[in-house]
């Protein structure tokens, strides 16, 4: 949806004719937003403070141009699952979205997500999946040839674990406890013999606050800053799930075609200026959120508020659903033009050399 408007010449100008060569300026109106808000999120925090004030700056420094910036975060204009057809439509001009809500659009992008207890820093993370993207280039294609839309920059999530209503030790005691998460990583504790509950960031507060769960599959930085799920499920487990860069900043593909070079290049250059600092923002807050965390037991009285599962449960829980991987490989396969197997494993072979070691190293593919 993006406009521009020609600055207006003087008529006097154009009476003396003096300005047959002269270059206009345009101001040129951009869309910008998410479905998450800004201040509990760093991939949208760090879109409203570092991305959109960048562009803006650097336009007006370096071109003849101006732009214009509508913000529009926590779902004005598209909620979390509705980011990718905002943009794909021009309702947005650039989105930032999880990829997690759209699994039946871009199941591939969710590679990460089918090989849990991968690094739990988010910075690790987050090369290892665009070196992945490097070699896979079908993924980013598929945005544009699909759905109208440039990927511009990736962010993600800090290292998930649990927040639960009660304390737990072993992984067993989860079984037919109600466990809310995104919805493509609920298999880690259905799987497990948990109940499944599909919800999103804005609504899972709601969902404990109600007894629609016990438990939530979560990050740290989310459970214990804005959204407060500690509230309702103040015992956290460190798990090892692991961090995902799960999200992603698209820009639309018409939008990009009627900005002048220059200012494309700029918002391509500030794109990766502001992934970067969304992920460092991102890993610093795991640390802050974990340490949070105990600090809000304390005051209610909790003294094991967080705790950490053990390196035998992890490798019990990996075993329960270690063909799992597998199963969502073949779906990828099946229903896109990639290798899923391929995919997978190209992945889990970038973060072994990291110095990563899975509990259960997966068998993908044969």
């Amino acid at each position: 949806m993006i406009r521009y408007f020609k600055k207006a010449i003087p008529l006097s100008i154009i009476a003396t004719g003096i300005m047959a060569s002269a270059s206009f300026a345009d101001t040129f109106t951009l869309r910008v937003g998410s479905g998450h808000p800004s201040k509990p999120t760093a991939y949208v925090t760090n879109m409203e403070k570092v991305l959109v004030p960048n562009i803006k700056k650097r336009v007006a420094a370096e071109t003849n141009h101006k732009v214009r910036i509508i913000e529009a975060y926590a779902g004005k204009i598209a909620k979390v699952h509705e980011t990718l057809e905002a943009v794909e439509k021009g309702l947005l001009d650039i989105g930032s979205y999880c990829v997690c809500f759209e699994t039946a659009k871009l199941l591939p992008w969710n590679f990460d997500y089918f090989v849990p207890f991968t690094t739990t820093n988010l910075e690790t993370s987050w090369a290892v999946k665009h070196k992945v993207l490097k070699q896979f280039p079908y993924l980013t294609k598929m945005l544009e040839d699909k759905y109208n839309q440039k990927f511009i920059a990736m962010q993600g999530f800090d290292d998930y674990g649990l927040g639960t209503v009660k304390q737990w030790q072993k992984a067993s005691e989860l079984k037919g406890v109600k466990v809310i998460a995104a919805g493509p990583n609920l298999p880690w504790v259905s799987l497990f013999g948990s109940i499944p509950v599909t919800s999103t960031l804005p609504t899972m507060y709601n969902d404990l606050a109600t007894g629609v769960a016990k438990g939530v599959i979560i990050f740290p930085s989310a459970h214990a800053g804005g959204f407060k799920f500690y509230e309702q499920a103040p015992y956290w487990k460190v798990i090892g799930f692991g961090a995902m860069a799960q999200t992603i900043t698209t820009i639309n593909l018409d939008t990009l075609k009627k900005l002048p070079p220059e200012v494309a290049k700029i918002i391509m250059e500030e794109a990766q200026n502001y992934e970067k600092a969304a992920i460092k923002d991102g890993q610093q807050r795991y640390q802050k959120g974990l340490t949070d965390l105990v600090k809000l037991g304390k005051k209610k009285g909790i003294n094991d508020a967080v705790t950490y599962l053990p390196l035998d449960q992890q490798k019990i829980w990996a075993e329960t659903i270690k063909d799992w991987p597998n199963s969502r490989a073949k779906d990828i396969s099946k229903d896109y033009d990639i290798d899923g197997a391929a995919l997978m494993k190209a992945y889990m072979s970038e973060m072994e050399k990291t110095g990563h070691k899975f509990p259960v190293r997966y068998k993908i593919g044969g």
